[in-house]
């Protein structure tokens, strides 16, 4: 695995290193300390990560008008620099307060505009690239990323912050180094389809996402809550057991994903995560500052897991053309940064009666519990989320044919129907592809194949998408989590595509599209 496409593990490592841990110490004034106005306490807390959602914000309203960020390479260069220098002036600490609070204040707004671009470049990376790759960069950037923070917890002082710095120039490097002009060529024929469909305005975006959105949102607050309450917790020995956890958990998750036919989704992360939060909510209820070391566990963990869905979910987004991959990313991010903000926010305001109030931290984790089940419950139930592949296509056919055409991603063979995300509907191929009597074009497509074969044997549409991903090996667990149906729904429609092809097992299946 080249080293240059594990960029995003770098920028992943800086923000855990500066704000989710200790691992470089502490910034200069943070969250709510006893005596400190909430005026106060709230900018210290929140603006930088105001200041990363507005960005967010401003990129996916501009993007129609600008472009991508990766289009500019002014950006390319100045995020990684921006966010580098911007790390050190988080962490100065003037004895003036109004000194400390305008370097703070210029950090923020820094280190905002740079990782929010920084995070929306790696996020168009992953569009761009082949689904499979992105479900194995991913997990590999974000155990990756957790390795980097144990390094950088077992140092001290100025050369942990030193070493945090060089971080995002890391990652900066690594973009420049993939983004490649086929990268680039396929980024605007992929913007260009979303244009075509013409849902790529904010309000069409975000009705798109269904309840999917809001969930990533509500979860990450949660995520945020749990990690709040005893911030000593998350440093030094105590620190660098929990990220070995960490990494742990996310190589277990990730291997019995991508190891066989079922890869990674929301929903089958949501299984593993979300329990993982009510254990460690749980031990607080139950075992009250002796349970904080769970809490953080898995808010860390959960961090970790919830960055990972978010680079490879709203890549297929991009892939399924329901917005450019620049807005998509945007998206991603922008949920996860403001669930973040709400639950440092909802922390900082309720930080004085938590601290003075022997119950304030037993109603906020059952509270949270709560909330964490019945979001849980509406996200899984979601039948109307963009990874479901839709009856119609919204691709024009002109676009649909070029982005097939492109060639290679970063040296390597990408972006026919298949490798764009598995995104573009396998339904689309049977309105839009190749014709399907022209042998050339089944020889060398296998999707034309496909749609030939369901053509001939007059396969529904559902059907046709089901047999697509049975003639790549996938189980029923994964149909059934990659189309949004039951099990038992998934079943029917594979015994009726075996009955019509006359097949009787998923090799013969295999074979049958492979002849």
């Amino acid at each position: 695995m080249p080293l240059r496409r594990l960029g995003w593990a770098f920028l992943l490592a800086w923000v855990f290193c500066v704000f989710y841990t200790n691992a470089t110490g502490a910034v200069s004034t943070q969250v709510w300390q006893e005596g400190m106005a909430l005026g106060s306490a709230l900018y210290y807390a929140a603006f930088p990560l105001a200041t990363s959602v507005t960005t967010l914000i401003v990129i996916v309203v501009a993007e129609p008008h600008f472009g991508a960020p990766t289009n500019h390479r002014a950006l390319r260069a100045a995020a990684p620099f921006l966010t580098a220098a911007s790390t050190p002036l988080l962490f100065i600490a003037p004895t003036d307060p109004a000194a400390n609070a305008v370097l703070f204040g210029v950090g923020s707004i820094m280190t905002g505009v740079g990782s929010a671009l920084l995070w929306v470049m790696w996020g168009e990376y992953y569009a761009v690239i082949p689904r499979e790759k992105s479900e194995l960069l991913a997990p590999i950037s974000s155990v990756s990323a957790a390795v980097l923070v144990l390094l950088v917890s077992a140092m001290e002082g100025w050369v942990a912050i030193a070493a945090a710095t060089v971080l995002p120039l890391l990652s900066g490097l690594c973009l420049h180094l993939v983004w490649t002009d086929n990268a680039d060529k396929t980024e605007r024929r992929l913007a260009q389809t979303a244009r075509t469909s013409g849902k790529t305005d904010a309000r069409h975006l975000l009705a798109g996402l269904g309840r999917t959105g809001c969930g990533i949102l509500v979860v990450f607050a949660v995520v945020s809550i749990a990690g709040m309450n005893r911030a000593d917790y998350v440093e030094g020995l105590a620190l660098q057991t929990i990220l070995v956890f960490s990494a742990l958990m996310m190589a277990l998750v990730a291997a019995m994903a991508v190891s066989g036919p079922r890869r990674i989704s929301m929903f089958f992360l949501y299984r593993w995560i979300c329990p993982t939060l009510v254990i460690g909510l749980a031990a607080v209820i139950l075992l009250g500052n002796d349970g904080n070391i769970a809490a953080a566990a898995a808010s860390l963990g959960g961090r970790f897991t919830f960055c990972l869905i978010a680079q490879i979910y709203f890549a297929n987004y991009a892939a399924a053309g329901r917005a450019t991959p620049a807005q998509s990313s945007s998206l991603g991010w922008l949920f996860v940064h403001a669930g973040d903000l709400l639950g440092v926010v909802i922390w900082t305001v309720l930080g004085p009666w938590i601290t003075t109030s022997p119950e304030g931290i037993l109603w906020v984790s059952t509270i949270s519990i709560v909330v964490l089940v019945v979001v849980t419950m509406m996200v899984m139930g979601e039948t109307s989320a963009f990874l479901q592949v839709p009856e119609q296509n919204p691709v024009e056919p002109a676009v649909h044919g070029a982005a097939e055409s492109a060639s290679t991603v970063d040296g390597a063979n990408a972006h026919t129907a298949d490798s764009i995300g598995a995104g573009i509907e396998i339904a689309s191929v049977v309105e839009l592809g190749p014709n399907p009597n022209s042998e050339s074009a089944t020889e060398t497509d296998p999707e034309a194949r496909i749609a030939a074969l369901a053509a001939e044997h007059r396969l529904t549409p559902r059907e046709t998408e089901v047999f697509a991903l049975l003639s790549q090996g996938r189980s029923i667990p994964y149909i059934r989590d990659e189309l949004i149906i039951s099990r038992e729904t998934a079943a029917t429609h594979a015994k009726h595509i075996y009955a019509k092809l006359g097949v009787h097992s998923r090799q013969e299946l295999i074979d049958l599209v492979q002849r």
